[in-house]
């Protein structure tokens, strides 16, 4: 029987699932998803965050099974397994969605096409929707990115054909952590699945965080988060998805619709999944923000001095002396970090390392995304990377330095909840001492001076901006090996990737990256478009200023095709 091998990857859904569907429509199929050992023992991974992958692969069998199908599990080399399933089932060929989150990933992705072209077997990539492969303008992605949000999501298929169990395609259950080799952290992990994807959304439209979420998730106290990172991370669930049953919240015209709580909190996690695109669409460009700063002028030591490694330790372990940041530490290695660990929390936090203990920000991004259970590589590396100011260049240049003291106490957590939940130690404090703790038998004295570290981190972050000069020269290029950073200091990672794709063309990623030493001044326009800040101070001052006046800015003006009412996202 004739089918499709349907590559599963970071689309573990069924509904709004171009791949699937397209497949479906012509026949039988077979969804496979391939357990990879670079991605499982990658020095970033994190085990908690594997472990929500199995589960949610269980609810997506599920799911399949209900329809009819299955999904086929198989473990190793992903260009050895798609021939074998290719060559076992006697598919016409292979089609999954493109994903450029990470390096190794892209390493992997231009094997496969080698290898199924080298057998003659189609390999059909699509993009993501509101995903771009062409380099284009922020403004020009941004219009597109509107009229893919507002197209309708696409449902799931009724009825799922897929050929049955047999000694060449065995029926083989998702393994558990144990049998891959990994050892639990006992982070307690979300349910995986669809269902309870769209039910933490409905809950959040339907509840009571909808009508706060705009002003108190700044507030880790808070607990107003939507909890949809995880699912979002793994597409359990799509941005569109998400956008169009924000929709119904959005405001419909009228000055108190823009004024209604829930239609302002509706804006502000619209903005959010925006920004995320916008951000995987960067390193779409660009992977070599995986590894180094924007500006090769801003590039740090990647190694640790002795005193450097002791403040390192102190803030991963949550003893730094100042609670905020002790109580991010614990709460992201207890939990890693998806529900309560905020926006403002992980800020603080990374600001801490990077901009007063003065250390690389990648050493932070890497101990992020070894805890995070919602950790994304383009996002979170480049907010790791916009916290330690090295994203920034010329008269756009800006460092925030976040006060880790009562300032931010008092900001962020004014009633001492978040704190005294992750430093019971300190309940016995009052609020005014949760800044400067007294000195304590059982809390440590602080490691540093904030005014201080504060003068020193903005003296070399200027001396650095001083020499990027021409912005063309000092962005980064790809570099000549892939590794990823700090991998030396992971015992048991697998690398070896990185040593394959050293000896291949430095255009074997897929999908590829903008070569700059090639770009025409049309391209490095475009490319500059999302790193200069253009795209949102476009227009004359006076057109601004009329924007301003009439409540609505340029860039929410709809375009042909654009969700209908104003996202207020840029």
């Amino acid at each position: 029987m004739a089918c499709t091998v349907v590559w599963f990857r970071r689309d573990l859904r069924l509904s709004d699932h171009a791949a699937l569907s397209q497949a479906c429509s012509q026949g039988a199929v077979l969804p496979v998803f391939v357990l990879d050992r670079d991605l499982l023992f990658h020095p970033e991974t994190a085990v908690a965050r594997v472990a929500f992958m199995l589960e949610s692969l269980r609810a997506l069998d599920g799911e399949l099974r209900q329809r009819g199908g299955r999904l086929l599990i198989r473990s190793g080399d992903p260009a050895e397994q798609l021939l074998q399933l290719v060559r076992a089932s006697g598919a016409d060929g292979v089609i999954a969605h493109t994903d450029s989150e990470r390096l190794v990933g892209r390493v992997r992705d231009a094997r496969v096409s080698r290898t199924l072209a080298a057998h003659r077997i189609p390999l059909r990539w699509l993009e993501p929707a509101g995903a771009c492969g062409e380099l284009m303008a922020y403004s020009g992605w941004s219009r597109q990115w509107h009229q893919a949000m507002a197209s309708p999501a696409l449902p799931a298929p009724e009825r799922v054909v897929v050929p049955p169990p047999s000694n060449a395609l065995p029926d083989t259950p998702v393994p558990n952590l144990q049998e891959l080799g990994l050892r639990p952290d006992h982070k307690p992990i979300p349910p995986g699945g669809s269902a309870a994807a769209l039910q933490r959304l409905e809950q959040f439209c339907e509840g009571s965080a909808s009508r706060s979420y705009y002003w108190e998730l700044s507030y880790p106290s808070a607990k107003v988060t939507t909890g949809l990172s995880p699912y979002l991370k793994f597409g359990v669930v799509s941005p569109r998805q998400c956008l169009q049953r924000l929709a119904w919240l959005l405001p419909r015209g009228g000055e108190a619709g823009r004024r209604d709580p829930r239609s302002r909190s509706a804006v502000q996690l619209a903005s959010r999944l925006r920004w995320g695109c916008a951000i995987h669409q960067r390193f779409r460009y660009l992977p070599q923000l995986e590894l180094s700063a924007l500006w090769s002028p801003l590039e740090a030591s990647w190694k640790l001095s002795a005193q450097q490694e002791e403040l390192y330790a102190a803030w991963c372990e949550g003893r730094t002396g100042f609670p905020i940041v002790d109580a991010a530490a614990r709460c992201l290695q207890a939990e890693g970090g998806w529900l309560e660990l905020n926006f403002r929390s992980r800020a603080i936090y990374a600001s801490f390392l990077s901009n007063l203990c003065g250390i690389d920000w990648r050493f932070g991004a890497l101990h992020y995304m070894r805890h995070l259970i919602d950790g994304d590589c383009p996002i979170d590396h480049y907010q790791w990377a916009m916290q330690a100011g090295v994203t920034y260049h010329g008269n756009k240049a800006w460092t925030r330095i976040y006060h880790p003291g009562q300032v931010a106490v008092d900001r962020c957590d004014p009633h001492g909840l978040f704190i005294r939940r992750w430093l019971p130690e300190l309940r016995g404090l009052t609020n005014d001492q949760l800044g400067t703790p007294p000195a304590m038998a059982d809390y440590p004295a602080p490691v540093l001076d904030y005014e201080t570290s504060r003068r020193l981190r903005l003296e070399t972050l200027e001396q650095q901006r001083l020499r990027i000069g021409d912005v063309q020269s000092a962005m980064a290029r790809l570099p000549s090996h892939i590794h990823p950073f700090g991998y030396q200091r992971i015992a048991g990672c697998e690398v070896g990737w990185a040593d394959l794709w050293a000896a291949q063309a430095p255009s074997a990623l897929q999908p590829s990256a903008v070569d700059l030493d090639r770009l025409d001044p049309a391209g490095w326009r475009a490319l500059m478009s999302w790193f200069s800040g253009s795209s949102r101070a476009s227009g004359t001052p006076a057109s601004r200023a009329r924007n301003r006046a009439s409540g609505r800015s340029r860039r929410a003006q709809a375009s042909p095709g654009q969700l209908s009412l104003d996202l207020g996202i840029a």
